[in-house]
């Protein structure tokens, strides 16, 4: 008996998965139609204070923080405030997410964080 029902369940499954199937697909379509939602707004990494920007002339880009960063020579996004990196004043150094920095300090260089939107998410000196 209890191979009877064994074999009857191993049947019965494929039969059942058959089943679920609608008009040979497996899934129905989807479209998408609406717009996609809007990012998480920029997390700023550090309190940001425009006085110890000023050894490295960062206190100007205190009003950057959370705009998205364009890169030398790249069009600018369709929307939103952004910052072009040509506006920046060398010396200064990009810092990427996740990134790994060298130990050589620079009080007159300016970095600046990105976040993986490419947002300014903080400024400082060295």
């Amino acid at each position: 008996m209890n191979n009877l029902l064994r074999i009857a369940l191993v049947l019965a499954v494929p039969l059942a998965l058959a089943a679920c199937q609608a008009n040979g697909k497996r899934f129905p379509d989807f479209e998408f139609t609406g717009k996609l939602l809007p990012p998480d707004p920029p997390v700023i990494r550090q309190p940001v204070l425009p006085e110890m920007l000023v050894p490295c002339r960062g206190h100007v880009l205190v009003p950057a923080l959370g705009m998205t960063l364009v890169p030398k020579n790249m069009p600018a996004p369709g929307e939103g405030q952004f910052l072009r990196e040509e506006r920046i004043t060398p010396p200064y150094r990009i810092i990427p997410p996740d990134a790994r920095l060298s130990m050589d300090q620079s009080p007159a260089r300016l970095n600046v964080e990105l976040d993986r939107l490419n947002r300014v998410v903080g400024l400082y000196c060295g």
